[in-house]
């Protein structure tokens, strides 16, 4: 009997690990590739504006293609639609390094997009459909606690790669990475046979989403969590020129800083996976949005009286660590409320979340918020509107869980 729970343990900590793989490989074609920006430029001997447009194409198909993978897992099941895109992924980070023209470049930088966001909008799927309500958001947490590993140390390696070899590099551990997860997906991943196909119809699938979107609860959860992560990429596009320019900090202490805010969310997701056993999701998450929010109004008082580095580091550490406690667990409940249509419900949580980071990166670098106090107003704008959407649900709802929650500080006294 212990043998056997035994297993199960190890079974469903190696298929968490498998699923934060293959969530990480896109950010990894990302992250990796953000100090070669330059290189590429000067290698194509091309513009800045073509080098970033290879990474704005790169968010553009991987918000979009989820819309593609969720739908087909759910009519053929989660691995045949995971081999079609990890194998273009591979088939891309091998053709991005045997092309000359930048125009080739962009175009297989797409694809390479289109075939890793199968990985991330699939592993929500297959957690929604191996695990209950409390588990599952344990699951969610532990995979992202995992997978956050992928922005703290991508740009590291990337820039390890660089000192030592060409931009090309990056593209073929992308492509020896495609490699290892497919191996992995084939040896490592059971499908679950029990789980209710929908027809293979594209009217069928069009009913799937209004349906799904038609649910206003998904709807509050889905939007609350795009505004909560859009303050991470707001954080991203805006802390180079704030850490480096206005701080004054070093290239390689920006980087180690990066590593360490990527390890809060690490951190208090990892927080999260461990209440979330006894806890339920409702009871956590009122308390959560109150206090990120009331984290970043405190930053937000530091921008603008420009009270120095350290207070704003310690409070934007506090602030990210906070998407620990939240978006693992509206993702939870988000894609609890649809079962048997897991795959496009989890297309659309991931197409809504790159939307909104995409739009919020884009007024970040418009309004030029690259000093502290016009970043934290836009962080503690994002958090306003969230806490709005959030507490908009039934109010004896959050009630109903207020007496849940407070047991645990009382049960921990």
């Amino acid at each position: 009997m212990q043998k056997a729970t035994a297993y199960q343990g190890f079974a469903k900590a190696r298929l968490i690990v498998i699923l934060a793989f293959m969530s990480s490989l896109a950010p990894l074609s990302t992250d990796m590739y953000l100090p070669a920006l330059g290189e590429v430029q000067r290698s194509f001997a091309t513009t800045p504006f073509y080098a970033q447009l290879s990474l704005a194409i790169f968010f553009i198909a991987f918000a979009f293609g989820q819309l593609i993978y969720g739908p087909l897992s759910d009519v053929y099941g989660r691995k045949k639609p995971l081999y079609i895109g990890i194998a273009l992924f591979i088939v891309a980070s091998f053709a991005c390094i045997s092309f000359d023209s930048v125009d080739s470049f962009i175009f297989w930088r797409f694809l390479q997009a289109l075939g890793g966001c199968a990985g991330v909008v699939i592993a929500r799927a297959i957690i929604n459909d191996n695990f209950a309500l409390k588990e599952a958001a344990s699951a969610f947490a532990l995979m992202m606690v995992v997978s956050s590993l992928a922005p703290m140390l991508a740009p590291v390696f990337g820039g390890f790669l660089l000192d030592f070899f060409s931009w090309k590099s990056i593209f073929a551990t992308l492509f020896a990475l495609g490699i290892l997860l497919f191996v992995l997906i084939i040896f490592g991943i059971q499908e679950k046979e029990s789980v209710q196909r929908v027809k293979p119809e594209f009217k069928v699938v069009l009913v799937n989403y209004f349906h799904i979107l038609q649910d206003r609860r998904f709807r509050i959860y889905i939007l609350s969590s795009s505004l909560v992560m859009a303050t991470i990429f707001a954080y991203i596009t805006g802390s180079s020129f704030i850490f480096r320019e206005y701080f004054g900090l070093s290239e390689k202490t920006y980087g180690i800083l990066f590593g360490v805010n990527a390890l809060s969310f690490m951190i208090f997701a990892n927080i999260n996976a461990r209440i979330v056993r006894k806890y339920s999701p409702y009871a956590v998450l009122p308390y959560a949005f109150v206090m990120m929010f009331g984290v970043a109004l405190v930053l937000l008082v530091v921008g603008w009286l420009d009270l120095g580095f350290l207070p704003f580091e310690i409070l934007l550490f506090l602030m990210l660590g906070m998407n620990g406690f939240i978006v693992p667990n509206t993702t939870t409940l988000a894609m609890a409320r649809f079962k048997q249509m897991s795959g496009s419900a989890s297309a659309i949580l991931g197409m809504v979340q790159f939307i909104f980071a995409g739009v919020i990166s884009f007024v970040v670098g418009a309004v030029e918020a690259n000093t502290p106090f016009p970043l934290a107003l836009i962080i503690a704008c994002c958090l306003l509107l969230a806490c709005g959407i959030y507490f908009s649900l039934n109010v004896r709802e959050i009630r109903r869980y207020k007496r849940e929650f407070l047991s645990l500080f009382k049960h921990s006294s």
